[in-house]
């Protein structure tokens, strides 16, 4: 079957196909509950759209995390992401990086994940603050 996807469906751009995701979750890596879960959610949120134009957040999911101890952590987790714009993407690369060892060093994480493009991302060592 040939179609003009885009054109079938009036689409007047290029479609964006690099998806990047933040997972945060609301607890610490010991399983302590973060103060203001929200407020990171939210924050993760407006930093997607800058990155593409717009986001979408599902919901807390079940997740895990396995503990370097090998216990079995629980927490919810809500899952961000967008469609990233290349340009925008490079411009607010240093925001990125901000957040996401912020929300590491901040809230007690044993690692930060992130998805990009169908890959997945950990952090386990956080930069100290930094200028973004």
């Amino acid at each position: 079957m040939e179609l003009d996807f885009g054109k079938e469906l009036g689409a007047t751009e290029p479609p964006l196909g690099q998806r990047l995701t933040l997972y945060i979750p609301n607890k610490d890596r010991v399983g302590a509950l973060i103060p203001n879960h929200d407020r990171w959610a939210k924050e993760a949120q407006e930093l997607l759209t800058l990155i593409g134009g717009g986001a979408t957040a599902f919901p807390p999911v079940d997740g895990t995390w396995q503990q370097p101890d090998g216990n079995v952590l629980w927490e919810q987790t809500r899952v961000i992401y967008t469609f990233a714009d290349p340009d925008k993407l490079i411009a607010n690369f240093g925001r990125l990086h901000e957040f996401l060892h912020r929300f590491g060093r901040e809230t007690g994480q044993g690692e930060v994940v992130v998805e990009f493009d169908g890959r997945f991302w950990c952090i386990r060592q956080f930069d100290s603050a930094r200028e973004v």
